[in-house]
């Protein structure tokens, strides 16, 4: 299993599977996002691609961006993740995204998830920052 950041102009012959992956988290948004706006971010140098591949197929797709907050400190931000098998490559995502981050002098790493990830993120040590509600309103 390999963990890599896919370059901006091999975004066209992986986006298919980046898609499929992704379908999921996309639809937790409700239609305030969609594929093509990940797609044009990327291609906008907003966000990174990376996969996770176990072997020539990909399991996960996810992205990233490096966030300057004005008093100085520096996030790498992961926005969307997708993908099946998570127990498997979360060690090497873990590992591959703080080495990331500390190569390129983020202060620290933030994501952005649905609350089961809580689960899975506290033993490397994330904690909730605050929790996002919604709420929809009715045409009348």
């Amino acid at each position: 299993m390999m963990l890599t950041a896919v370059p901006s102009e091999a975004l066209d012959i992986v986006w298919g599977d980046v898609e499929e992956l992704m379908e999921r988290t996309i639809g937790v948004t409700k239609g305030k996002d969609s594929a093509k706006d990940i797609y044009d971010r990327v291609k906008e140098g907003v966000y990174a691609i990376w996969l996770v591949l176990d072997g020539e197929k990909p399991i996960c797709a996810l992205t990233t961006r490096i966030v300057q907050y004005p008093e100085g400190r520096k996030s790498l931000s992961i926005d969307w993740i997708g993908g099946t098998r998570m127990k498997e490559w979360l060690p090497l995502l873990q590992e591959t995204m703080t080495k990331y981050a500390r190569d390129n002098q983020c202060t620290h790493l933030e994501g952005f998830g649905r609350e089961a990830w809580i689960k899975w993120l506290g033993k490397y040590g994330w904690k909730p920052a605050y929790v996002a509600f919604d709420m929809e309103l009715e045409n009348e």
